[in-house]
């Protein structure tokens, strides 16, 4: 019933609202598949937090070809990016806010740390695989990340 519902609301939504782009063909075919384009439209995310997710979503099997990851990042940062208002105001306040990285998305674990896409993933499926983290050291356990960027962070990482 809910896969029915998904669907009706993906034959429902208007291709044609997605903005002209490079990346518009590659987003309405691989990411229209899975999910309503309304649901891609709504979010609002900067070009990193876009990596991430579009990362998670190759991970969870979307066939989007290596070479059009960055355009479809590309596009979605730049049509669909986090909101223009007081940017630099928004952005320190986001990295001196505490996360919970037993919690948190990759996407929220790169803006709050300022993690790479591939760093902040890797947290996440280290976390699904092995259960949640008690202290920072448990996360420099996980392979890929510096251990230095958890330290200098460690202040705001909670549990």
């Amino acid at each position: 019933m809910v896969l029915t519902a998904i669907v009706y609301v993906a034959l429902a939504t208007n291709v044609s609202s997605l903005p002209p782009g490079k990346g518009k063909a590659i987003v309405q075919r691989d990411c229209g598949g899975c999910h309503a384009l309304k649901v891609v439209t709504s979010k609002r995310a900067s070009k990193q937090q876009w990596s991430v997710l579009v990362d998670q979503m190759v991970s969870r099997g979307a066939d989007v070809p290596d070479e059009e990851i960055e355009t479809v990042v590309e596009y979605l940062a730049k049509n669909f990016g986090a909101a223009k208002h007081a940017p630099t105001t928004g952005e320190n306040h986001h990295h001196n806010q505490s996360v919970n990285v037993n919690k948190a998305s990759a996407a929220q674990l790169a803006g709050a740390l300022g993690l790479s896409a591939k760093e902040s993933a890797a947290i996440v499926s280290y976390r699904e695989q092995n259960g949640t983290f008690k202290d920072w050291q448990d996360l420099a356990k996980v392979p890929g990340i510096e251990t230095i960027k958890i330290e200098r962070n460690k202040t705001r990482v909670t549990f």
